[in-house]
C-alpha cells in the first residue's frame, strides 16, 4: 500500500512539479483521487475514472479505483478488481483538489491558470 502525504511531493506553492515528470504522473493521479475523495462524507465511497496502475500475471489489470473516506478524513484508494492497488492519502485537505471539481468557468472567461 502506497502510504502518501500529497505535499511531499508538490512545490512550495501547492502545484505540481514540472522538472520530474515521473513524480508529476504519480502527483496527477493522487490529486485526482483527492478530488473524487475530498467532497465525500465519512465512510461514504465511489466508483473513480482512475484506472488501477498493477498488472497482474503481467496483464494490466481493468479495474477502476474506488475511493473512502475514512473516520480519521483519510481518503483511502483500492482496486476492487485485483486487490492489488491500495493508496491511503493524509494530509490532503488543504490541497486545491480537496472541494472536488472546480466549478464551471462562464464561456466568456479566460480560463485560469495555475503555473
Amino acid at each position: 500500500m502506497l502510504v502518501v502525504d500529497p505535499w511531499h511531493w508538490l512545490t512550495e506553492d501547492g502545484h505540481f512539479p514540472d522538472d520530474n515528470m515521473r513524480l508529476r504522473r504519480r502527483i496527477l493521479r493522487i490529486a485526482r483521487l483527492i478530488e473524487y475523495g475530498g467532497p465525500l462524507a465519512p465512510r461514504e465511497s465511489r466508483e473513480t475514472l482512475v484506472e488501477c496502475s498493477k498488472r497482474p500475471g503481467r496483464k494490466q489489470c481493468l479495474g477502476l479505483l474506488w475511493v473512502t473516506k475514512t473516520k480519521q478524513d483519510a481518503i483511502y484508494a483500492y482496486c476492487p478488481i485485483c486487490r492489488e492497488d491500495e493508496v491511503m492519502i493524509h494530509n490532503w485537505q488543504e490541497t486545491l483538489w480537496a472541494d472536488g471539481m472546480m466549478e464551471p468557468v462562464p464561456p466568456d472567461d479566460d480560463p485560469p491558470t495555475l503555473n
